[in-house]
C-alpha cells in the first residue's frame, strides 16, 4: 500500500488565517418538491470555510462529498436555501478545523406566463439563489433571493428632451407636462435577497412579484407589437434611476413582510446597462427591515 502525505494538513510556510477558501461554480441538478409541484433544476453551488493558521490546506473533496450525500442520497429538497443548509452542516461536520461554512445555491427558473393582452404564452427567465452561513456554535442564517430583469427609462433626460421639446415647438407646454416625453431607456437587472428567520420560509415567487411590480414587467423574448409598445409606453410613463428602484422595492418589501423580526437582512440592488454611456449605474440598499420600518416611520410624520 501507498504511504500518501496528506499535504492540507501540514503547517504552512506562512501561518495566517484564511476567512474564505473553498470552491466555485459546482454544478449540479437538483429536484425541488414545492407547493404540491416539483421542479427541476440545474444548480451551481459555491462552498467556502475558513482556514486556521496552522494549516496548509482545506480538503476540498469532502466538500464535494458533502453535496454527493445531500443529494444523491436525499432525491429531493423543499427549497434551493434549506439545501445549501444542510450542505453547510454537512461540511463542518467533515472539517473539524473550520469554524464557520457558506454555501450558496444558485439556478435559472422559468416560469410560463401569458403576455399582458393575453395573445401569446411566454417564458420568462428569472435567476434564484439561497445562501447559507452556518457557525460551528450552531449559529446560522439563510436568505433567499432573485434576480428579475426589466426596462427602465431614465427621468432626467426625459425632463431635458420635454425642455428642448417646448423651446422647438412653443405653446404646447400644457400638453408637453402631461405625456412622457423621450428618453433613453435599457434593460435593469435587480437582485432582491431576503433573510428568512427561523421557521420562517420565502416564496421566491413573491420576491419576483415584488420586483416586477417595480420594474412594470420582466423581459421576455417573445413581444408583438402591441405588447412591444405598451412595454416601452409605460416605462416611459413611470420613468425611474436606479436609486429610485432600490428604493421602491425596499418600501414593498416591508407590507409583504410585516410579521418578519426588524434584524431580518435585505439586499436590493439594481444595475441599469445605460444606452447612451460606455459603463453601467448602479444602486444597492443592504440593510434590515427594522432599519426600512425606521425611515419609513420617519416620512409618515
Amino acid at each position: 500500500m501507498i504511504d500518501l502525505v496528506d499535504v492540507q494538513a501540514e503547517k504552512p510556510k506562512i501561518s495566517i488565517p484564511i476567512t474564505s477558501v473553498g470552491l466555485k461554480g459546482i454544478t449540479y441538478p437538483v429536484r425541488v418538491s414545492r407547493d404540491n409541484r416539483e421542479i427541476d433544476l440545474l444548480t451551481r453551488i459555491d462552498i467556502y470555510v475558513d482556514l486556521p493558521a496552522d494549516r496548509k490546506g482545506a480538503d476540498f473533496s469532502r466538500k464535494i462529498e458533502a453535496i454527493n450525500e445531500i443529494i444523491l442520497e436525499n432525491g429531493v429538497v423543499p427549497s434551493i436555501e434549506d439545501l445549501s443548509l444542510r450542505i453547510a452542516e454537512k461540511v463542518l461536520q467533515k472539517l473539524p478545523y473550520s469554524t464557520q461554512c457558506r454555501v450558496t445555491v444558485s439556478a435559472d427558473y422559468m416560469r410560463e406566463k401569458k403576455s399582458k393582452n393575453g395573445n401569446s404564452r411566454i417564458i420568462v427567465p428569472y435567476k434564484l439563489e439561497g445562501e447559507s452561513v452556518l457557525r460551528r456554535n450552531g449559529e446560522s442564517h439563510k436568505m433567499v433571493g432573485v434576480n428579475v430583469t426589466g426596462l427602465n427609462a431614465c427621468p432626467c433626460a426625459m425632463e431635458t428632451t420635454r425642455a428642448l421639446i417646448s423651446r422647438d415647438f412653443p405653446g404646447n407646454d400644457q400638453i408637453l407636462n402631461r405625456i412622457p416625453s423621450i428618453t433613453h431607456n435599457q434593460r435593469n437587472h435587480v437582485r432582491l435577497m431576503v433573510q428568512a428567520p427561523a421557521g420562517r420560509s420565502i416564496e421566491a415567487d413573491d420576491l419576483i412579484g415584488i420586483c416586477e411590480k417595480v420594474l412594470g414587467g420582466s423581459l421576455h423574448s417573445l413581444l408583438k407589437r402591441i405588447d412591444e409598445g405598451e412595454l416601452v409606453y409605460n416605462a416611459h410613463k413611470n420613468p425611474k434611476f436606479v436609486e429610485d428602484i432600490v428604493r421602491d422595492i425596499a418600501a414593498e418589501i416591508l407590507p409583504r413582510y410585516s410579521d418578519f423580526p426588524d434584524g431580518t437582512r435585505v439586499i436590493v440592488s439594481s444595475e441599469s446597462e445605460e444606452s447612451i454611456h460606455p459603463h453601467n449605474a448602479y444602486a444597492e440598499i443592504d440593510t434590515t427591515l427594522g432599519e426600512l420600518r425606521s425611515s419609513i416611520s420617519k416620512l409618515d410624520h
